[in-house]
């Protein structure tokens, strides 16, 4: 690619074009915020039954 193929990719904000991601691509990072967020309820569940002490104390 030439410099004047670069600018025209430009946004007058300074940043570059960043093309669409991919299907598979969204779908993938969906799957991983869901499991994510299981994985923290189910953290904070067992912080509220008291089951994990985020401070233990005598």
């Amino acid at each position: 690619m030439t410099d004047d193929d670069d600018d025209l990719r430009g946004r007058p904000d300074g940043h570059r074009y960043e093309a669409p991601e991919s299907d598979d691509s969204r779908v993938s990072k969906e799957w991983v915020y869901a499991v994510l967020g299981i994985l923290v309820l189910g953290l904070m569940a067992l912080i509220a039954t008291g089951k994990v002490q985020i401070f233990p104390g005598g």
